[in-house]
Protein backbone atom coordinates (compact mmCIF):
# COMPACT_ATOMS: atom_id res chain seq x y z
CA UNK A 1 0.00 0.00 0.00
CA UNK A 2 1.26 3.41 -1.27
CA UNK A 3 2.01 5.47 1.77
CA UNK A 4 -0.81 8.77 1.37
CA UNK A 5 1.31 12.18 0.75
CA UNK A 6 1.01 14.79 2.73
CA UNK A 7 -1.34 17.04 1.81
CA UNK A 8 -2.41 19.46 5.25
CA UNK A 9 0.66 21.78 6.63
CA UNK A 10 0.05 23.08 10.47
CA UNK A 11 2.16 26.32 11.40
CA UNK A 12 2.88 27.94 14.96
CA UNK A 13 3.14 31.89 15.70
CA UNK A 14 3.88 33.14 19.17
CA UNK A 15 1.92 36.40 19.64
CA UNK A 16 3.83 39.53 20.28
CA UNK A 17 1.73 42.45 20.89
CA UNK A 18 -2.12 42.38 21.86
CA UNK A 19 -4.81 41.00 18.89
CA UNK A 20 -7.44 42.99 17.31
CA UNK A 21 -10.08 41.91 14.98
CA UNK A 22 -13.32 43.59 14.15
CA UNK A 23 -16.10 40.83 13.74
CA UNK A 24 -18.09 40.88 10.20
CA UNK A 25 -21.11 42.07 12.32
CA UNK A 26 -19.46 45.13 14.00
CA UNK A 27 -20.13 48.62 13.24
CA UNK A 28 -17.58 51.53 13.02
CA UNK A 29 -18.04 52.88 16.69
CA UNK A 30 -18.68 49.71 18.50
CA UNK A 31 -16.61 46.47 17.56
CA UNK A 32 -16.15 42.86 19.47
CA UNK A 33 -12.99 41.23 18.64
CA UNK A 34 -12.77 37.72 16.89
CA UNK A 35 -10.68 35.74 19.52
CA UNK A 36 -8.39 34.55 16.77
CA UNK A 37 -7.84 34.99 13.34
CA UNK A 38 -10.38 33.95 10.86
CA UNK A 39 -9.78 32.04 7.71
CA UNK A 40 -10.29 34.99 5.74
CA UNK A 41 -7.92 37.28 7.29
CA UNK A 42 -5.61 34.45 7.01
CA UNK A 43 -5.61 34.15 3.49
CA UNK A 44 -6.02 38.03 3.05
CA UNK A 45 -2.85 37.69 4.55
CA UNK A 46 -1.02 34.66 2.41
CA UNK A 47 -2.73 37.24 -0.87
CA UNK A 48 -0.61 40.18 0.97
CA UNK A 49 2.83 38.46 1.38
CA UNK A 50 2.18 36.64 -2.20
CA UNK A 51 1.52 39.91 -3.92
CA UNK A 52 4.32 41.77 -2.40
CA UNK A 53 7.11 39.17 -2.80
CA UNK A 54 6.26 37.96 -6.01
CA UNK A 55 4.00 40.65 -7.70
CA UNK A 56 6.35 42.94 -9.43
CA UNK A 57 7.95 40.08 -11.61
CA UNK A 58 4.56 39.35 -12.97
CA UNK A 59 3.57 42.80 -14.23
CA UNK A 60 2.84 42.05 -17.77
CA UNK A 61 0.53 39.06 -16.74
CA UNK A 62 -0.81 39.86 -13.32
CA UNK A 63 -4.81 39.70 -13.67
CA UNK A 64 -3.63 35.77 -15.07
CA UNK A 65 -1.44 34.98 -12.57
CA UNK A 66 -3.11 36.35 -9.66
CA UNK A 67 -6.69 34.64 -10.57
CA UNK A 68 -4.28 31.34 -10.62
CA UNK A 69 -2.58 31.57 -7.31
CA UNK A 70 -5.79 33.20 -5.40
CA UNK A 71 -7.46 29.90 -6.92
CA UNK A 72 -5.71 27.67 -4.60
CA UNK A 73 -5.98 30.02 -1.65
CA UNK A 74 -9.28 30.34 -1.51
CA UNK A 75 -9.53 26.93 -1.87
CA UNK A 76 -7.77 25.97 1.19
CA UNK A 77 -9.55 24.95 4.43
CA UNK A 78 -8.13 26.25 7.49
CA UNK A 79 -8.10 25.50 11.46
CA UNK A 80 -7.19 27.35 13.84
CA UNK A 81 -6.19 26.14 17.19
CA UNK A 82 -6.14 29.04 19.91
CA UNK A 83 -2.97 29.59 22.46
CA UNK A 84 -3.30 28.24 26.10
CA UNK A 85 -4.54 31.38 27.77
CA UNK A 86 -6.76 34.34 26.26
CA UNK A 87 -8.33 37.40 28.00
CA UNK A 88 -10.55 39.78 26.09
CA UNK A 89 -10.64 43.63 27.58
CA UNK A 90 -12.92 45.38 26.97
CA UNK A 91 -12.30 49.60 26.16
CA UNK A 92 -14.13 52.82 25.51
CA UNK A 93 -12.74 56.05 24.26
CA UNK A 94 -13.94 59.10 23.24
CA UNK A 95 -12.84 60.71 20.50
CA UNK A 96 -13.61 63.23 17.35
CA UNK A 97 -13.45 62.13 13.70
CA UNK A 98 -14.86 63.67 10.35
CA UNK A 99 -18.18 63.42 9.53
CA UNK A 100 -18.08 62.31 5.89
CA UNK A 101 -22.12 63.70 5.49
CA UNK A 102 -20.60 67.05 5.80
CA UNK A 103 -19.06 66.22 1.94
CA UNK A 104 -23.16 65.96 0.89
CA UNK A 105 -24.65 68.53 3.12
CA UNK A 106 -26.19 71.88 1.65
CA UNK A 107 -23.39 74.46 1.04
CA UNK A 108 -25.91 77.15 2.36
CA UNK A 109 -26.24 75.90 5.83
CA UNK A 110 -23.77 75.91 8.27
CA UNK A 111 -21.75 72.37 9.15
CA UNK A 112 -19.25 70.94 11.78
CA UNK A 113 -17.47 68.45 9.69
CA UNK A 114 -15.58 67.28 13.02
CA UNK A 115 -17.84 65.57 15.46
CA UNK A 116 -17.50 63.81 19.17
CA UNK A 117 -18.05 60.40 19.60
CA UNK A 118 -17.52 57.42 21.72
CA UNK A 119 -16.01 53.95 19.96
CA UNK A 120 -15.80 50.81 21.60
CA UNK A 121 -12.94 48.22 21.44
CA UNK A 122 -11.59 45.27 22.49
CA UNK A 123 -8.20 44.01 22.63
CA UNK A 124 -6.74 40.23 22.78
CA UNK A 125 -3.97 39.11 25.02
CA UNK A 126 -3.03 35.72 23.65
CA UNK A 127 -0.14 34.10 25.90
CA UNK A 128 0.79 30.58 24.35
CA UNK A 129 1.42 29.66 20.84
CA UNK A 130 -1.25 29.80 17.90
CA UNK A 131 -1.19 27.17 15.49
CA UNK A 132 -2.80 27.10 11.69
CA UNK A 133 -3.67 24.29 10.01
CA UNK A 134 -4.24 24.38 6.22
CA UNK A 135 -4.79 21.93 3.49
CA UNK A 136 -5.62 20.30 1.08
CA UNK A 137 -2.81 21.34 -1.23
CA UNK A 138 -0.11 19.93 -3.20
CA UNK A 139 1.69 23.08 -3.02
CA UNK A 140 2.94 22.72 0.59
CA UNK A 141 6.32 24.22 0.20
CA UNK A 142 4.75 27.66 -1.41
CA UNK A 143 2.45 27.49 1.80
CA UNK A 144 5.17 27.18 3.72
CA UNK A 145 7.27 30.40 2.19
CA UNK A 146 4.09 32.22 2.54
CA UNK A 147 3.21 31.62 6.29
CA UNK A 148 7.13 32.19 6.68
CA UNK A 149 6.87 35.94 5.61
CA UNK A 150 3.54 36.43 7.93
CA UNK A 151 3.93 39.30 10.81
CA UNK A 152 0.45 39.94 11.51
CA UNK A 153 -2.85 39.01 11.35
CA UNK A 154 -5.68 41.73 11.89
CA UNK A 155 -5.39 45.22 12.45
CA UNK A 156 -1.97 46.46 11.56
CA UNK A 157 0.65 46.38 14.56
CA UNK A 158 -0.97 42.74 15.90
CA UNK A 159 2.41 40.93 15.48
CA UNK A 160 3.47 37.46 15.58
CA UNK A 161 6.23 35.87 15.37
CA UNK A 162 6.47 32.43 12.82
CA UNK A 163 8.10 29.58 14.33
CA UNK A 164 10.14 27.72 12.04
CA UNK A 165 10.87 24.78 13.76
CA UNK A 166 7.06 23.98 14.60
CA UNK A 167 6.10 23.48 11.25
CA UNK A 168 4.78 19.92 10.07
CA UNK A 169 3.42 18.77 7.43
CA UNK A 170 0.43 15.61 8.19
CA UNK A 171 -1.69 13.44 5.65
CA UNK A 172 -4.25 14.31 7.62
CA UNK A 173 -5.67 17.82 9.15
CA UNK A 174 -5.04 18.54 12.47
CA UNK A 175 -6.28 20.62 15.12
CA UNK A 176 -9.53 19.35 14.84
CA UNK A 177 -11.78 20.22 17.41
CA UNK A 178 -14.03 17.90 20.01
CA UNK A 179 -17.12 19.15 20.71
CA UNK A 180 -18.14 16.49 23.19
CA UNK A 181 -15.49 18.47 25.54
CA UNK A 182 -17.24 21.78 25.25
CA UNK A 183 -16.06 24.81 23.34
CA UNK A 184 -16.46 28.51 22.13
CA UNK A 185 -18.60 29.57 19.02
CA UNK A 186 -16.82 32.66 16.92
CA UNK A 187 -18.75 33.79 13.98
CA UNK A 188 -15.60 32.60 10.98
CA UNK A 189 -15.88 34.60 7.70
CA UNK A 190 -14.00 33.37 4.79
CA UNK A 191 -13.74 33.71 1.16
CA UNK A 192 -16.92 31.81 -0.90
CA UNK A 193 -16.19 29.12 -3.23
CA UNK A 194 -16.65 31.14 -6.54
CA UNK A 195 -15.55 34.75 -5.65
CA UNK A 196 -12.55 35.92 -7.88
CA UNK A 197 -9.89 38.25 -7.11
CA UNK A 198 -11.70 41.14 -8.37
CA UNK A 199 -14.15 41.15 -6.28
CA UNK A 200 -11.85 41.28 -2.94
CA UNK A 201 -9.78 43.25 -4.50
CA UNK A 202 -10.21 47.12 -2.68
CA UNK A 203 -8.85 48.26 -6.10
CA UNK A 204 -11.32 47.12 -7.89
CA UNK A 205 -15.20 48.29 -9.24
CA UNK A 206 -16.66 45.33 -8.54
CA UNK A 207 -18.25 44.44 -4.92
CA UNK A 208 -17.52 41.46 -2.96
CA UNK A 209 -21.65 40.26 -1.66
CA UNK A 210 -22.00 38.59 1.44
CA UNK A 211 -22.89 35.19 1.72
CA UNK A 212 -21.66 34.79 -1.90
CA UNK A 213 -18.30 36.27 -2.10
CA UNK A 214 -17.66 36.70 2.19
CA UNK A 215 -19.20 33.45 3.76
CA UNK A 216 -19.53 33.40 7.70
CA UNK A 217 -20.19 30.27 9.35
CA UNK A 218 -20.23 29.48 13.31
CA UNK A 219 -16.15 28.49 14.32
CA UNK A 220 -16.09 26.11 17.22
CA UNK A 221 -13.12 26.93 19.32
CA UNK A 222 -11.64 24.38 22.19
CA UNK A 223 -11.85 27.67 24.48
CA UNK A 224 -14.05 27.88 28.22
CA UNK A 225 -14.77 30.93 29.67
CA UNK A 226 -13.35 31.09 33.16
CA UNK A 227 -14.15 34.37 34.48
CA UNK A 228 -15.80 37.67 33.62
CA UNK A 229 -16.70 41.47 34.17
CA UNK A 230 -17.61 44.19 32.71
CA UNK A 231 -13.79 44.37 31.77
CA UNK A 232 -12.74 41.84 30.68
CA UNK A 233 -13.20 38.12 29.93
CA UNK A 234 -11.10 35.49 31.03
CA UNK A 235 -10.60 31.91 28.25
CA UNK A 236 -8.38 28.93 28.72
CA UNK A 237 -7.87 25.95 26.10
CA UNK A 238 -9.66 22.92 26.55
Amino acid sequence: MLKPLNSWLTVSYQPVSLFSLKRSDATSMAARSNLVPTPYAIKMALLKVLIEGEGCAHQANFDSWIQQKFTWIRDLQIHVSPPERLVVNRNGYKLRYYDQTTDKAEKSRPTVPMQDGFVFREWVYLQGVLKICCGETDKLADLEKLFSQINYFGKRGCFFQYLPNQSEQTPQPQLQVSLNSGFTVQPMDDLGEKTTFSKINPFSNQKAALDKDRVIKPGFLPLKLAATNTRYDFYHRL
